[in-house]
């Protein structure tokens, strides 16, 4: 199958988006790395009547840290994450999220932002923002607004992002775990270096994505399980 007939526009500044994207809304759509729309377009399930390509603005692909925050920009692809020396040592819960994201080719295509505007249940990086507290960024001709990554989300694909709005980062700030001096790497995949208790955050197809406490365990319940195991 065939996408519909649309039209094609490559603005060269995030100004000149935003300003299209106000005056279109719903009948336009915007285009980052395209591995989650152009599906979309093939089926039918998705038919603008304006395709907005953002690849060709400059300067929206960082991927870098300024006064503590993690600042990933709108076209920051799923390989910058890999390949990121910086993710590496500071962030490694987004640096050991990244390599599993699919396969190579959308790696080398896919953006973070894009996907997390698509809000796939099946997608990596929502349920990766939730558990490490993210911030997200949308920016409309009309101002900018911050949204907890946690309340992004309203069930599966679909957020909070307006029909005249773009996703245009992420911020996080870096956070210790107690007990973890300043400067070593704290977290891995799975575990999110914060204070106080455990944090997890989890995605499903049929509930708004939630964050859920974890309860710390007993010591005298660990204990007893380890010798059981021990013992078998």
């Amino acid at each position: 199958m065939y996408p519909s007939r649309f039209d094609y526009l490559a603005p060269r500044s995030l100004e000149e988006a935003l300003d299209v994207l106000g005056e279109r809304g719903d009948e336009a759509k915007a285009l980052a790395g395209g591995q989650s729309l152009i599906p979309l377009l093939k089926l039918r399930f998705a038919a603008p009547e304006l395709l907005l390509d953002l690849g060709r603005i400059p300067g929206l692909d960082t991927l870098t840290e300024e006064d503590g925050w993690l600042r990933v920009g709108p076209l920051a692809r799923h390989r910058d994450a890999e390949r990121s020396a910086l993710l590496r040592e500071r962030y490694p819960t987004m640096a050991a999220a990244a390599p599993q994201v699919s396969d190579p080719l959308v790696r080398n295509l896919g953006t973070i932002c894009g996907s997390l505007a698509h809000a796939d249940p099946s997608g990596d990086w929502g349920s990766v923002m939730i558990a490490m507290g993210a911030l997200l960024v949308a920016r409309s001709r009309a101002g900018e607004r911050t949204i907890a990554a946690r309340d992004f989300f309203d069930g599966p694909f679909t957020t909070q992002l307006q029909p005249d709005e773009l996703l245009v980062g992420t911020d996080r700030r870096r956070a210790w775990r107690r007990g973890v001096p300043r400067g070593r790497r704290a977290g891995g995949a799975g575990r999110i270096a914060r204070r106080g208790p455990a944090r997890v955050g989890r995605v499903q197809a049929q509930r708004r994505p939630s964050l859920h406490r974890a309860r710390p365990a007993g010591r005298r319940r660990v204990g007893r399980g380890l010798r059981r195991y021990q013992a078998c």
